[in-house]
């Protein structure tokens, strides 16, 4: 469902998918940014991660490293292989800057170690989906502006 923005535009709810094996904490972090306007799918395992990210692309993955079966650097790399170029945010207990390097090099697009603050996972969010849309925006060369199913084409000059 859309909701207003600073100045009252309607955007669509970010589409999230959260990748947690921890029960309390998928549901603490889906509760969290469900009341931040956020719509969010949680999984607890890597096999039922790569199979609802296909099944409906989220603007943004949340994912952990720590997972039962296939673990979140699998997740991550079998997802780029595949071609799924949704940006994602490896949220993790695993905060050593060697571990920083290997989720990175792994194709995530940032990386957030637990503890965390909640505005900030929110604000690195935001961002990612911003530099996201205005890549696909660049690299079609459309000076449309999409909002949901909508389109915007700008007038020139």
């Amino acid at each position: 469902m859309p909701r207003p923005d600073a100045v009252g535009a309607m955007v669509p709810r970010m589409q999230l998918l959260l990748v947690e094996d921890d029960p309390t904490m998928q549901l603490t972090l889906q509760r969290a940014l469900v009341r931040r306007g956020m719509e969010v799918t949680a999984v607890g395992d890597g096999a039922a991660a790569l199979r609802q990210w296909a099944a409906r692309l989220p603007d943004a993955v949340v994912l952990d490293l720590t997972l039962p079966g296939l673990d979140g650097l699998q997740v991550l790399q079998q997802a780029r292989t595949r071609g799924l170029r949704t940006p994602v945010l490896i949220l993790t207990a695993r905060g050593t800057v060697g571990d920083r390097v290997l989720g990175l090099n792994a194709g995530a697009d940032d990386y957030l170690p637990k503890p965390f603050d909640l505005d900030e996972l929110e604000a690195r969010l935001r961002a990612l989906v911003r530099r996201s849309h205005d890549a696909v925006q660049a690299k079609s060369g459309s000076s449309a502006i999409q909002v949901g199913a909508i389109s915007y084409e700008k007038e020139s000059g």
